[in-house]
């Protein structure tokens, strides 16, 4: 069959019809006779939007986070920002299901199996931030008694400008060791 422009005319009419026909229903006529239309919500979510900062890499991107119930719900790029402009990257859209995660680990855990390798189940243990700190302090001070500093690394995770070189810049120079990594160099 060949498309004329009468036929081309008469196919764009028919089609402009039924589009214009389908705006009265809501319904587009490729879904309406597949699927039902979904009753909207009566109202909006309960909840706010609270302005906070992503923290999946090392560019603090703006981001809101909606907020049900004292409970985080959804995240967004922050639509007042000019950084980004309103958008969020995946990590940022990751970050309820890594602050939901059951397997997340919200206390110090204490290795309990000397043993090290592959397939060797470590034993972990929850302990105390008393015991942690308490354990950490006592291995840094054998360490400088021993005059072994240089065994000592310190790792630390994501960080705030203020705190970069007061707390983290700072206390390895002061122990004397020169294993000093951060997040940013694994992110």
């Amino acid at each position: 069959m060949k498309l004329t422009r009468r036929k081309f005319i008469q196919a764009s009419a028919v089609t402009s019809g039924l589009l214009l026909a389908s705006c009265t229903t809501g319904r587009t006529p490729t879904t309406s006779a597949m699927t039902e239309a979904k009753e909207q919500p009566k109202k909006p979510a309960q909840g706010e939007w609270v302005a906070s900062t992503c923290q999946g890499c090392t560019a603090w991107c703006p981001i809101e986070v909606f907020v049900q119930k004292g409970r985080a719900v959804q995240v967004r790029g922050n639509q007042l920002s000019k950084a980004n402009n309103g958008y969020c990257c995946v990590r940022g859209h990751l970050i309820l299901q890594q602050m939901y995660d059951p397997d997340r680990i919200k206390v110090p855990m204490k290795r309990t199996n000397p043993q090290k390798g592959r397939g060797v189940d470590p034993k972990f243990v929850p302990i105390s931030w008393d015991e942690a700190l308490d354990t950490i302090a006592d291995k840094m001070i054998e360490l400088r008694k021993n005059n072994e500093p240089h065994k000592f690394m310190y790792m630390r995770g994501r960080y705030s400008p203020t705190s970069t070189d007061l707390l983290y810049g700072t206390v390895p120079k002061i122990f004397g060791t020169p294993n000093a990594f951060s997040h940013s160099a694994i992110c």
